[in-house]
């Protein structure tokens, strides 16, 4: 070691450097940064909005009350359509359409009835109803083709008339003439025998032709003239008592 630093050491004294009067360059590095950093300061700095979340009592008090959207209305259950009712018993009586005829009926008291073409099938309905409550054993049989033929009533609706009536009426879904051998193979002879109004000339000069099959000197032919219904006595001389059913 040198005496002077020794010295120096000893005393407490350290050495100051030289001072150089030279610049000290600035490394690129930093130059670059200090450059990056006044470029930025240049900048305009963007403004950045952000959105301040209303509370919500303010924003519902901004919404226009045309905007806001309605409750639904509560939906009102709709009843279905009810289906037209089968024109019973009861609404025959009560309307009284074939008191006439079943007045006359009333008072013969046949134990046994023939209907040639039912209509409307109302008329059915209304004589069973009134004849059995004095003949509960009756026997009623109508002779129709319905819709086979065009007719204004279907055999099924027809049917549905029937509901409640305490005895079932027999049907023959066939021409007049031959409904009439059908009946009388079934049920014999027969005390009445109704002719419907709507029956033309043709099917009623069949049915004269065969009428005396089902027919005795006692049976009531009943048909409408002028449109009021009308008894007559059958034109067949056979005896009631000696004509056996088939």
């Amino acid at each position: 070691m040198p005496l002077k630093k020794l010295w120096n050491s000893l005393r407490g004294v350290t050495p100051q450097p030289k001072v150089t009067s030279e610049a000290t360059p600035v490394a690129p590095a930093a130059k670059s940064s200090a450059q990056a950093d006044a470029g930025a300061a240049k900048t305009p700095v963007a403004k950045t909005t952000v959105p301040v979340k209303a509370s919500p009592a303010v924003a519902k008090a901004k919404v226009p009350p045309a905007v806001a959207k309605a409750a639904p209305a509560a939906e009102v259950p709709v009843a279905p359509k009810a289906k037209p009712a089968s024109r019973g018993v009861l609404s025959m009586l009560s309307r009284g359409e074939h008191d006439a005829l079943v007045k006359l009926l009333s008072k013969q008291q046949p134990s046994s009835v023939l209907e040639v073409g039912v209509g409307d099938g109302s008329r059915t309905p209304a004589i069973v109803h009134s004849l059995t409550e004095t003949q509960p054993e009756l026997k009623y049989a109508v002779i129709d083709q319905f819709e086979m033929v065009g007719g204004i009533l279907k055999l099924r609706d027809f049917h549905g008339q029937l509901v409640g009536l305490s005895i079932r009426p027999s049907i023959i879904p066939e021409p007049a003439a031959r409904g009439i051998v059908t009946v009388l193979h079934r049920l014999g002879m027969m005390d009445a025998i109704i002719l419907d109004p709507s029956l033309d000339s043709e099917t009623l000069t069949e049915i004269e032709t065969v009428i005396g099959k089902v027919s005795h000197a006692d049976t009531t032919i009943l048909r409408q003239t002028n449109g009021k219904w009308a008894a007559s006595a059958s034109t067949s001389t056979t005896l009631r008592s000696n004509r056996r059913a088939a």
